[in-house]
């Protein structure tokens, strides 16, 4: 039956044949190549494979090569902190695209729980935040809209927060925003207002936040990318 209760989300990139700057990803990654392996590196490391997992908050680049790659993003799944920077993943999470085009949240739940080394049951009231957060970042909560919700004092409930999601409150905001803007913008709309409508300042806010997380502008992600989804983790009437 599916849940009612507030979800994590999972998000995939398909992107075409190119290169990302250095950035650095605010959430679990994981890549595919389609055809070919995709290279991921920094100044010291670099590993090449057809999956590799990527910490958050580590800087790193990557070369994706002829066949396109899939990008995705596994929202609140914290990795063991002893995990290598990237690494490359058995060849089963080359089926991971393909199980969040088909929406088995069953077998996402199963990749989500082989890497996530926290399985303690997420706070509700944390994810009520996170959702209202996904559907409607320009609502532009803040620290004291979590403590409220939370009923905890303000430096708590961002400690709390944190140890929920995996990332700090000012993170996740602009992490919400910026899947926000993708949708609007891969759907059509108007880069600068997708940006805006999202609770950016401006376009140029948007494009310094898109190359910090992605390497890639928007102008630039836009034209290889062939296709996004935004599913939640397990199934729920609402996403």
């Amino acid at each position: 039956m599916p849940s009612s209760a507030p979800a994590f989300r999972n998000h995939k990139f398909s992107f075409a044949k190119g290169e990302l700057g250095s950035h650095e990803n605010l959430m679990t990654c994981v890549i595919v190549g389609c055809r070919e392996p995709v290279l991921v590196c920094d100044d010291t490391n670099q590993t090449e494979a057809h999956a590799i997992c990527i910490k958050p908050d580590v800087r790193h680049r990557v070369v994706i090569r002829e066949g396109g790659a899939e990008i995705v993003y596994l929202d609140g799944v914290k990795l063991d902190g002893n995990a290598p920077k990237f690494r490359e993943l058995p060849e089963a999470w080359q089926d991971l695209p393909t199980a969040i085009r088909v929406r088995d949240h069953s077998a996402l739940a199963s990749f989500r729980q082989v890497v996530n080394r926290d399985d303690t049951p997420a706070d509700a009231g944390v994810m009520r935040i996170v959702e209202r957060l996904y559907k409607d970042p320009f609502e532009r909560l803040s620290q004291l809209d979590l403590a409220q919700e939370l009923q905890l004092e303000r430096t708590l409930a961002m400690r709390h927060f944190k140890s929920t999601t995996g990332q700090t409150f000012r993170k996740f905001k602009i992490w919400a925003a910026m899947m926000c803007a993708v949708d609007a913008a891969f759907n059509g709309e108007k880069v600068g207002l997708a940006g805006i409508q999202a609770g950016f300042s401006d376009a140029a806010h948007l494009t310094r936040t898109a190359a910090t997380l992605f390497g890639v502008t928007p102008t630039q992600g836009l034209s290889g990318l062939s296709g996004f989804t935004s599913i939640a983790a397990h199934p729920n009437p609402a996403s």
